[in-house]
């Protein structure tokens, strides 16, 4: 969905090793086409495991290397949880 500055994509469902590749290509692929201002809406994110996560640091990577701002917006209470123990929080741009 594009707003009048920025593009929102909407996540849903898990992120997991089936989801995480094809996910992370697709916002790769945004970045790389020179969206400057991206907001991935994590509100419908079920489940996120460690290829979830990693998938979250590599977009977030090209994207700063890019000069993309790349917002995680309303992600659920777990994937709180996980971000921070694995220390995500301090990379990611995250906002509620």
């Amino acid at each position: 969905m594009e707003d009048d500055d920025h593009l929102v994509v909407q996540l849903e469902g898990d992120l997991d090793v089936v989801s995480a590749g094809p996910v992370g290509d697709q916002l790769c692929g945004l970045v790389e086409l020179g969206e400057e201002v991206i907001e991935v809406d994590c509100s419908a994110v079920t489940f996120i495991e460690s290829r979830g996560l990693a998938m979250m640091a590599r977009v977030q990577r090209l994207a700063n290397e890019s000069g993309c701002l790349l917002t995680w917006r309303s992600l659920p209470l777990h994937a709180l949880r996980s971000i921070h123990l694995s220390g995500l929080d301090e990379y990611l741009r995250i906002e509620a």
